[in-house]
């Protein structure tokens, strides 16, 4: 069905761009994340220098900077997939989030059936999530949260009800997010929900014995949507002996540096992990702590699991949709402290439990690969095509 796939800078056997930059050895890593090898390369499309520049600008610039870069790179991409779509005029363009509002006008003009990814929640649940935390704790404020509500926001989210608007099928991945975007205004009828695969099932035993402190890992931007200075809280109000439990942190901090400043026992930080490494932490951790305030998914969830790894997730995330409560992992409220710290408590005191839980993870990440995934967006796009040239 596929006639052109648009993309940015990506990774291929075939992709003369991306074998240059591998030849730099401290390049390559970031080059491979990018890898697409499922497609011939007479199949893309690609607009990869300003994709380059926003990833150089995250590394070096500062944050007003790279967020000025990001925005100019995707209200670009959109321009651009605009005119290829007048260009060839297929029956159907599979769109995304903010980057699609010319696509989706230069489709309604030609009478093309719009696809509209939506993976995160809908705009107006999260800009009231941040500010209510940001009046709570007020030691939160900084660059990167100013950005979640700010004026450069709010226009930003008006462009996204103009997106979902035009769009002839909503695609979103969790109950939360269809949740959000009725709430949110979005005609029901026209959203379709597919929750995302799980990644290949780790083999063989966890890595973890049923000695030693049990190990609690979070990995993902430490950020005000990931709830990160939530667990912050909860762990100190836990204050566990190393004997008993460690926290393992790995990603890029986006909150002020003093909020996990000191935290008590022990706490081990990592630089932002390349992906093979960060599955590798999940393989020796015990549980995984999601205590997000707003994910459209987190494949972070999906990701542990499938390397035997129990998860305590928020009911703001794929967790309702994936997580036996119990069997496989544990649902506490977004935003509480106090639960989180309990449940983690739970775990502590349950070592042989979290391990049973953690078997039950992996066996459940067989029965949602990603192939079924593909499958099911595949017939669920497909008959909602059809129905629309009916």
């Amino acid at each position: 069905m596929l006639d052109h796939f648009l993309t940015a800078f990506f990774d291929h056997p075939d992709n003369a761009l991306a074998a240059f930059f591998k030849k730099f050895s401290f390049l390559a890593a970031e080059v491979e994340r990018r890898s697409f090898r499922e497609l011939p390369i007479d199949k893309f499309r690609s607009r990869p220098w300003p994709e380059l520049l926003r990833s150089l600008a995250a590394r070096a610039a500062p944050t007003n900077v790279t967020d000025y870069i990001w925005e100019w790179a995707e209200l670009g991409f959109d321009r651009w997939a605009a005119s290829e779509l007048k260009r060839w005029s297929p029956d159907a363009v599979h769109t995304y989030e903010h980057a699609a509002l010319a696509t989706l006008k230069q489709a309604k003009t030609l009478g093309i059936f719009s696809i509209y990814e939506q993976p995160s929640q809908h705009h107006t649940f999260f800009t009231d999530v941040a500010r209510a935390q940001l009046a709570r704790y007020p030691e939160l404020r900084g660059a990167e949260s100013e950005l979640l509500v700010n004026a450069k926001a709010a226009k930003r989210n008006m462009r996204r009800d103009d997106e979902l608007a035009l769009a002839s099928l909503v695609l979103c991945n969790s109950a939360f997010t269809r949740r959000t975007l009725v709430l949110g205004g979005v005609d029901e009828a026209k959203i379709l929900t597919v929750p995302l695969g799980f990644p290949d099932v780790a083999a063989g035993a966890k890595e973890s014995g049923s000695e030693g402190p049990l190990i609690f890992v979070n990995a993902g931007s430490q950020s005000l949507r990931k709830g990160s200075h939530i667990l912050y809280r909860a762990w100190r109000e836990c204050a566990f002996p190393p004997e008993k439990a460690e926290l393992w942190i790995a990603g890029k901090m986006f909150l002020p540096e003093e909020l996990r400043r000191d935290l008590p026992g022990k706490v081990v930080l990592f630089d932002n992990l390349p992906h093979a490494e960060v599955m590798e932490l999940y393989r020796r951790a015990d549980v995984f702590v999601l205590p997000t305030l707003a994910d459209g998914f987190g494949m972070v969830v999906t990701e542990s699991m499938s390397q035997g790894t129990a998860v305590i997730a928020t009911e703001n995330c794929c967790g309702p949709d994936v997580i036996r409560p119990m069997q496989d992992g544990w649902i506490v409220p977004a935003g509480d402290p106090a639960a989180l710290a309990a449940q983690l408590r739970w775990c502590v005191a349950h070592p042989a439990a979290v391990r049973e839980a953690g078997q039950a993870a992996r066996a459940a990440a067989t029965r949602w690969p990603w192939p079924a995934y593909r499958q099911a967006v595949a017939t669920n796009i497909a008959q909602k095509w059809r129905e629309h040239r009916e």
